[in-house]
């Protein structure tokens, strides 16, 4: 007895061949962020990021549509590659100040390490295409709303200092986790990502957290947790 076409299509739409099709983007975005390092946005092609990715021209444009297809998907990949919201929203589960400033700051870690070559490319990306310059911009208001959440719950759980407003608070959050901030002292002074994370979290423990809140506040990320994903 034949097949039925909705058998068809949940055989089209099986785990499997979303894998395989993720895996297939995963290199198309690899290939293009290796094209833009080497030769910059005006001489890449589609052509030569089929060609070091290994895919079909097709497979290409399908995945991306054009060149500033390329962009947009390197943009959108640089965060949904990883669980960072998951993360982000694991945060406030911690009860002490301390512990929460210093997850924060091992979060922002790996969230600016993982993501530093999207933000690389959204440097100029007005001038290339104004178009995703307010993506961009776009995802820089939903990561400013993000921050807030966490101020907000710091605020309900009685750890924000009092003479510090919600908005302000975020804005300091906001600012200190700046993408130009950690790629000066990472990739301009050599620091190691642990350091980095270190510094911030201290900085939001003195900023941000009521006083006597942090007393005696190690702002170093146990290295027993997550330790491969920290550039030493």
């Amino acid at each position: 007895m034949p097949k039925s076409l909705d058998s068809k299509k949940r055989a089209y739409h099986s785990p499997r061949r979303q894998e395989q099709a993720a895996a297939t983007r995963g290199r198309i975005v690899a290939a293009a962020m290796r094209q833009l390092e080497e030769k910059g946005y005006a001489d890449m092609t589609l052509e030569s990021i089929a060609h070091e990715a290994g895919v079909a021209l097709q497979t290409v444009y399908a995945v991306c549509k054009s060149k500033k297809g390329v962009l947009a998907r390197i943009l959108e990949d640089s965060v949904e590659s990883h669980n960072f919201d998951k993360y982000r929203d694991s945060i406030p589960q911690l009860k002490s100040g301390p512990d929460r400033v210093r997850a924060i700051g091992h979060f922002h870690s790996l969230l600016l390490e993982h993501t530093a070559p999207g933000f690389q490319i959204a440097r100029g990306l007005d001038v290339v295409a104004p178009e995703l310059g307010e993506m961009e911009k776009d995802r820089e208001l939903m990561l400013y709303e993000k921050c807030r959440g966490l101020i907000l719950q710091l605020a309900e759980d009685g750890l924000l200092r009092p003479d510090v407003d919600l908005e302000s608070a975020t804005d300091v959050y906001f600012a200190l986790g700046a993408p130009g901030v950690h790629r000066r002292l990472t990739r301009l002074r050599g620091w190691s990502n642990r350091r980095y994370a270190a510094l911030f979290s201290d900085m939001l423990r003195l900023m941000l957290l009521k006083p006597g809140a942090a007393e005696g506040f190690d702002p170093e990320w146990p290295r027993t947790e997550d330790e491969t994903s920290l550039r030493d």
